[in-house]
């Protein structure tokens, strides 16, 4: 169950206006901005790690930040660097 938890986690920094959603235990081989703000680590065997989220007050405003944040990674739709890039 510790396994478990410690790959679904949500890191909220209130003082960096940040968040980051982790969903495997594994160590970060690379990282790509997806889009403004939205910031992908993957490991060497290009599965997700986590994302991070910067400008959370901006994104969630008075809303669930673990809602918003669960609901953002669900939606991601993953693509190899190159149809990352085009």
């Amino acid at each position: 169950m510790q396994d478990e938890e410690q790959r679904n986690s949500i890191e909220i920094d209130e003082e960096a206006d940040a968040a980051y959603v982790r969903v495997r235990n594994a160590p970060v081989a690379r990282t790509v901005e997806l889009a403004d703000g939205i910031i992908v680590d993957f490991d060497a065997s290009d599965e997700m790690v986590g994302t991070e989220v910067l400008g959370l007050r901006h994104r969630v405003g008075a809303g669930d930040k673990a809602s918003y944040l669960n609901g953002l990674v669900a939606g991601l739709r993953i693509r190899p660097t190159t149809a990352a890039a085009e």
